[in-house]
């Protein structure tokens, strides 16, 4: 855990830490509130979970403008300081008792939007709290804090609803906003290793609307902010975009077996609800296992060799997912879809902070974020839908040569650009 010497990032890493588990307890809280009020109106829920995903779609690439433009730091104690006084607003909310549906979904929705914008300056902080040398163990770290998170502030949360209320759940969740705002304050914009100060210089000296120059002394106009500055990269940009196109489709036809689950067990196994927890835990215990086996790597070095195993041994597991017909058989088989899954995504995170110049980091990683969180939905319903007329089994079984086929072109692309650059 090389990561885990810098002190700053051992700060931060512990105010992720309270803060996503505080983050999990209020997803689980409003999801169950707003079931009650509404008498168990599905509708509902799916209103909430629309007021959720739009602004990922509407506003990340934003929060990567604004994490190049401004210093990270300070974009993080203001994100991270507003999404505490919504988590107030919603324990005032529901503590009223039956508050209007109206208005816990437009909190629902600001509160999405400044996760959106904070994502991907929370993302390439970490890149300037270490070196390169240890950047896949600090991501890997980060993903393990969030996989854990994610099953101890559900489980939390299930406990407390019956205690304290969904108003507890709230109020607990902001006071976890606490300490990764403490932790920002104690590291302080000069720690970091990566400073905003030196690349803020780089782009308040160049006017944005001038053509930017290229490695061949040419210049391109910025019609558009992010292609503009990917075209600018050249051959760094190819290796960008071919990791872009593996995230892309892993998130598109790779990942959507998790919200398939549902329809597997009760179409393919023919089990019921508990055994569908079974396979849920699975998958999640998997995540972890995986994010944690990255963490103990030591070095950054054949990321795209680590790429290529884990993104083809993903897809692998997900074609041997579809043609299992025992359900015992499947619960092993999640969890290396999960381990799989995260560390596939995990290391496409690194080698984008790694390819990416600073001053363009917090865009790169803005598409990412919209990769990442945003395709898998629209895999589901292209999966579900071919599963209408091939079938459940088939179409994933699709899906998964997919991803090996995406993944072995996107990492042959990246060794080609590679020895094009050593020639030169």
């Amino acid at each position: 855990m090389a990561a885990l010497r810098e002190r700053n990032f051992r700060l931060y890493l512990f105010g992720q830490a309270v803060s996503n588990i505080g983050n999990w307890m209020q997803i689980v809280a409003l999801g169950w509130f707003i079931l009650q009020i509404n008498n168990g109106s599905t509708i509902a829920l799916g209103l909430l979970g629309l007021a959720q995903s739009l602004p990922v779609f509407a506003l990340s690439l934003v929060g990567g403008m604004l994490a190049d433009r401004f210093p990270r730091f300070k974009l993080l104690i203001v994100t991270q300081g507003i999404a505490m006084v919504l988590a107030l607003v919603l324990a005032l909310l529901s503590a009223q008792g039956k508050p209007p549906l109206w208005s816990l979904l437009l909190v629902a929705i600001m509160a999405a939007s400044v996760t959106a914008i904070d994502n991907p300056a929370r993302q390439t902080f970490i890149s300037d709290l270490v070196s390169k040398d240890v950047l896949l163990n600090a991501v890997a770290l980060n993903a393990s804090i969030y996989n854990a998170a994610a099953v101890i502030g559900p489980t939390l949360a299930g406990l407390l609803l019956l205690s304290v209320g969904a108003a507890g759940c709230f109020l607990l969740n902001a006071v976890s906003f606490l300490a990764v705002l403490l932790a920002l304050i104690v590291i302080g914009r000069s720690k970091s290793r990566d400073s905003t100060r030196s690349f803020n210089e780089k782009l308040v000296s160049r006017d944005l609307s001038t053509p930017v120059s290229t490695s061949s002394g040419k210049g391109l106009q910025r019609n558009s902010p992010i292609l503009s500055s990917l075209r600018t990269l050249g051959r760094q940009g190819v290796a960008i975009i071919a990791v872009l196109g593996i995230a892309a489709v892993s998130s598109l036809l790779g990942r959507p077996y998790l919200l398939l689950m549902p329809a597997f067990a009760h179409a393919i196994f023919h089990v019921g609800p508990a055994e569908l927890g079974l396979m849920v835990t699975s998958s999640g215990s998997g995540s972890l296992i995986g994010s944690l086996l990255l963490v103990s790597l030591q070095s950054s070095r054949w990321l795209d060799w680590l790429l290529l195993i884990c993104g083809c041994g993903f897809g692998l597991v997900l074609v041997s997912f579809a043609l299992l017909h025992a359900f015992i058989g499947a619960l092993p088989v999640l969890v290396m879809c999960g381990a799989g899954a995260t560390m596939t995504m995990t290391i496409a995170n690194t080698m984008l902070q790694t390819y990416a110049p600073a001053e363009m980091r917090g865009r790169v990683m803005s598409l990412y974020t919209l990769i990442a969180a945003g395709l898998t939905p629209f895999g589901v319903l292209l999966i579900s839908g071919l599963g209408t007329v091939i079938g459940l089994r088939a179409a994933t079984l699709c899906a998964g040569v997919s991803v090996i086929i995406a993944v072995i072109i996107g990492v042959q692309c990246i060794k080609h650009q590679r020895a094009l650059f050593k020639k030169q």
